[in-house]
């Protein structure tokens, strides 16, 4: 079987059990000797400035592609604007068929629906492949993704009202591409040594 899998990303640009369960499931499935390739929300490019998807390397021996100028990836921190996580601007559907009509999966596994336009979406659907989704969040209720709220409290229920109060002092849609840009990496890890 051709499966394509739309993940966070691989250590050590993310981490957390949604990165790890599905690295380990994509690696049980080449051992059974199904053909496995990801896709991932990478950073953003100051250059172009469309949503576009491209060849990154192999993890692991899993093949990768990276999504640059995805939708906001939130990951904890909530969404300020929603528009910016909700609408796709200046979106490159060429790239993305370009890579399904290279990989011809037969089923499209998500993991999140962080930074995935929609489009791709009805794009797969349009095409008669399987979509499998598998919650490892709750982003598609919650834009701070885990329900729980600005008080650190559980939620009681997403509604318009709640999220908004909730998300008022999220972070910016322009944080959010710094944060989720691979150069913060190797600064992450200095941060963390310094801390010890």
């Amino acid at each position: 079987m051709r499966i394509l899998h739309y993940t966070l990303g691989f250590s050590p640009y993310r981490s957390g059990g949604l990165v790890k369960y599905a690295n380990d499931l994509m690696q049980a499935q080449m051992k059974l000797g199904h053909l496995v390739v990801a896709l991932y929300p990478g950073g953003t490019s100051f250059l172009e400035k469309s949503c576009h998807v491209h060849w990154d390397k192999t993890y692991d021996g899993i093949q990768s592609f990276e999504m640059t100028n995805p939708l906001p990836v939130p990951l904890m921190y909530g969404v300020k604007d929603t528009k910016s996580a909700t609408s796709s601007q200046n979106l490159d559907s060429y790239s993305f068929e370009y890579l399904l009509d290279d990989v011809k999966p037969e089923v499209f596994h998500v993991h999140t629906l962080m930074g995935l336009p929609l489009e791709y979406l009805q794009i797969v659907h349009d095409l008669g492949i399987r979509i499998v989704y598998t919650s490892h969040d709750y982003f598609g209720l919650c834009p701070k993704v885990n329900f729980i709220n600005q008080d650190g409290e559980v939620c009681l229920g997403a509604s318009a009202d709640r999220c908004a109060v909730c998300n008022a002092h999220a972070k910016s849609a322009m944080f959010l591409k710094v944060r989720n840009a691979k150069w913060v990496v190797p600064l992450k890890s200095i941060a963390r040594r310094m801390k010890r």
